[in-house]
């Protein structure tokens, strides 16, 4: 079994890594990337301990590498490198999550000492790891602070409470709630177990696109160290949330081998964690999640139908915010309270024609768009009153505002949110990300699919 700590090195430079690789792999496995995207590839197929991240990159800054690190690898320690040592490099680096910041050129015992430092860190984090596996379950047994109150007013959605109502009092049946991006699924997912029996037990959301085949088995199943093994137990997420709720969210962007796992637990209603032969029952209520119709994942050739019916015991559609425009005025106003008693303003509400265009805007990423809308309008806001100067220019336009509203084609109106999300992020993919509530990742792979090109400047 190998026990070194493995490092990634994070540089544009060709050379600089050869020589350090050369340098270090006698003490670490070390992996090497020339650009962040590389590296976020190697960060979901391999265990990394410890990120050697370059200040100055290409793609994006190292500042921004390391805080989508700590955001999305949590596991995985940060040193910065720079060729110069600015006292706001060093404190943006510290301020951001970094454990040392070394100038160029740097000796190989400084650095050797600098990683082995982060030996202590990572050894304590599993400790935390299995702490708060155990015990700290209590935060999202309750609403999480990424769930929305249910605001409505329309007949479609007091359908969808209803329903909601009525698989909270059955513990079994699987749940697939679908739904175009932007609907808080997650929020929905919750709210049922929550209202259910299920509800002293754990809630576990998993986003499906975050877990690479390598780490699959090992994440939802756990793992069971040998005899002589140095490494330790750990639990699975079935193990975690049993007798609770497990949430899968975005299903489509599970691949065929990890279609095949999940429908083997299901069927032999099973499990064996890593390194052990012992069964252990499946003991979860699972709700999963997709942005694609039901009809969409059956017409799709890469999604397995036997998986599907595994996980469809029930399908609760969520219609678009542009289909019951009466429930817009009612989440306007929540949002308004929410965000300015966030950001400690006193603003009253919207001015007649920003409110009407606000109503009349089409929202094709829904209820997160209205969200974001209002927030980032809030933010601007100086008087007592929102006005169209606080929203972006696409609200108030008309031309093309209906394009989308009569189409079904859901993977046109997906492709037209991120579009929106970028360039309200000035193509910063990272933002655009969090504006759009995905991973990194998850964005990565919906730029491929919806073939989004992006311009020079973007990070």
């Amino acid at each position: 079994m190998n026990n070194k700590l493995s490092t990634l090195i994070l540089d544009d430079d060709p050379i600089y890594l050869k020589l350090a690789k050369s340098r270090l792999q006698k003490d670490f496995v070390v992996f090497t990337a020339l650009c962040p995207s590389d590296a976020f590839d190697l960060l979901l197929k391999e265990r990394i301990d410890v990120l050697i991240c370059d200040f100055n990159l290409p793609e994006m800054t190292g500042v921004e590498v390391l805080r989508n690190v700590k955001e999305f690898h949590p596991e995985t320690d940060v040193i910065m490198i720079s060729g110069s040592a600015e006292d706001w490099q060093i404190k943006e680096s510290f301020d951001s999550g970094a454990i040392d910041f070394l100038q160029k050129p740097i000796e190989y015992k400084a650095l050797k000492i600098s990683i082995e430092r982060g030996k202590s860190f990572v050894s304590l984090k599993k400790k935390n790891k299995e702490i708060e596996k155990h015990y700290s379950f209590l935060s999202q047994k309750l609403n999480s602070q990424h769930s929305i109150d249910f605001v409505y007013c329309s007949e479609s959605m007091r359908q969808v409470q209803s329903a909601m109502e009525e698989l909270a009092r059955d513990n079994q049946v699987p749940v697939l709630i679908t739904g175009e991006i932007g609907l808080y699924k997650d929020s929905i997912a919750r709210r049922i177990h929550n209202l259910s029996g299920r509800s002293a037990k754990n809630f576990i959301a998993i986003n499906m696109a975050s877990v690479s085949d390598a780490m699959f088995e090992k994440k939802y199943f756990g793992f069971k160290q040998s005899r002589k093994g140095r490494q330790k137990d750990e639990f699975g997420w079935f193990e975690i949330a049993k007798g609770g709720t497990l949430f899968f969210d975005e299903i489509i962007d599970l691949s065929i081998y990890q279609q095949a796992k999940l429908h083997s637990v299901l069927q032999n209603k099973s499990y064996a964690k890593i390194g052990s032969k012992a069964k252990n029952d499946v003991d979860v209520r699972l709700i999963s999640a997709c942005s694609d119709t039901l009809n969409g994942l059956k017409s799709k050739n890469n999604f397995r139908m036997d998986l599907l019916l595994k996980l469809n015991g029930y399908n609760l559609y969520i219609p678009p915010l542009r289909d019951r425009q009466e429930d817009i005025p009612f989440l306007m106003n929540y949002f308004i309270r929410q965000y300015s008693e966030k950001m400690r303003k006193i603003i009253r509400g919207f001015d007649p024609y920003a409110e009407r265009k606000l109503i009349e805007y089409y929202y094709p990423g829904n209820t997160q768009e209205l969200s974001n809308l209002i927030e980032r309008a809030v933010m601007l806001c100086d008087g007592d009153s929102l006005n169209l100067d606080h929203f972006p220019s696409f609200v108030s336009e008309k031309e093309g505002q209906f394009s989308l509203v009569n189409s079904f084609d859901l993977a046109l109106i997906e492709r037209e949110v991120i579009i929106r999300a970028l360039k309200e992020c000035d193509y910063n993919k990272t933002q655009a990300a969090k504006l759009l509530n995905l991973s990194w990742n998850a964005l990565y792979r919906r730029l491929q699919k919806f073939n989004i090109d992006l311009p020079e400047h973007a990070l």
